[in-house]
């Protein structure tokens, strides 16, 4: 419903009547042609005396009466009070909330929760969590939004619908199959597949990380897929902490501070620099020009903090002209890094 003041309607019409008729016959054409307007229910006048123009007897307003949009408003609250009042809701959960939901679309999901919940076997299985979207609302990355907050401002989550989240997998390789033997020694997570190559070889002979995780760029991937799936292979091998082996640029070093952000966020250990590849990167100094620039990710606080003040000095000094690729490493320079820590030792 809309109000729209009569002094509106007067100007649009003398528009079309082109000043034929008198100010009196005017009005009193005017008022003949809404009475029968609410007459038919397009609009309604008002009823109070003092919303009437005693001069010109015609009211001040009247007020549109939008029939399909009533219609379409009444259904609406037909709907939600049937989903809401007419709906067998499970006792233990759903009878809880539902009748609070204010939407169609929270309802109707919460029918489909519900029909689950009640359907729910003695012994459920747990699956994977599309596999159980798609069984519940026929679209498997229906709860893609909701792994760490539930629906339902978190009422229901994926416990309750016997599922867990099952993040993509990131590739990796442990130097044995036997947890014992890999127990304890940290994680290696490399940028590029070249330099994941290379690091298998040398970890194969050396043993210093429990296994060599690909991280495929991490540019193009979330802090969170990348947290959970370090968290998949972290319990696999029985790892301890994480290190990390990136480009020596300001986007090489960006990713793992992105990712360390987030796993502030959650209470997770950090990612640690592999600050000796990265020292035998700068000493093996073998920079290439930038290819696209790079200065909205360079940050030389967040590089000390990264390299730590030595190492970041050094890289600093020529970073805004060249950058350092990951793949200047060979397997024997790898090899040599890690072996002086046994030799050493």
């Amino acid at each position: 419903r809309r109000r729209v003041p009569v002094e509106t309607l007067v100007e649009a019409v003398r528009r079309l009547t082109a000043g034929h008729l008198s100010d009196f016959e005017f009005q009193d054409r005017l008022l003949e042609t809404l009475n029968a307007l609410a007459g038919k229910g397009c609009l309604r006048l008002p009823k109070a005396r003092h919303l009437w123009n005693v001069r010109t007897g015609l009211p001040r307003y009247v007020t549109a009466i939008r029939t399909d949009e009533d219609v379409r408003q009444l259904t609406r609250r037909q709907t939600l009070a049937a989903l809401r009042n007419e709906t067998a809701w499970e006792p233990t959960r759903m009878v809880a909330f539902a009748h609070t939901l204010r939407t169609r679309a929270e309802l109707e999901r919460a029918v489909q929760v519900n029909r689950y919940l009640l359907d729910r076997p003695p012994v459920p299985v747990r699956v994977p969590h599309r596999e159980r979207a798609l069984r519940v609302f026929g679209d498997e990355k229906a709860l893609d939004g909701h792994i760490r907050s539930g629906l339902f401002g978190g009422r229901i989550t994926l416990d309750d619908l016997d599922c867990f989240y099952c993040p993509e997998p990131l590739p990796f390789r442990s130097f044995s199959l036997n947890p014992d033997e890999t127990a304890g020694k940290p994680l290696l997570v490399v940028e590029n597949s070249s330099t994941y190559w290379s690091c298998c070889r040398a970890n194969d002979t050396l043993h210093r990380y429990a296994a060599i995780v690909y991280g495929q760029g991490f540019a193009a991937c979330a802090a969170e897929r990348a947290s959970d799936g370090l968290f998949e292979i972290e319990h696999q091998v029985a790892a301890a902490g994480i290190h990390y082996f990136g480009d020596l640029d300001p986007t090489g070093i960006a990713i793992p501070c992105r990712i360390n952000r987030y796993r502030e966020e959650k209470r997770m250990p950090p990612l640690l620099a592999e600050r000796r590849l990265y020292r035998a990167l700068l000493e093996k100094n073998r920079p290439v020009p930038y290819v696209r620039s790079q200065k909205n990710d360079h940050d030389p606080a967040r590089a000390r903090q990264w390299l730590g003040r030595d190492l970041a000095r050094r890289y600093l000094k020529n970073a805004d002209s060249v950058r350092w690729p990951q793949e200047g490493l060979t397997t024997g320079d790898i090899e040599a890094v890690w072996g002086s820590l046994y030799t050493h030792a």
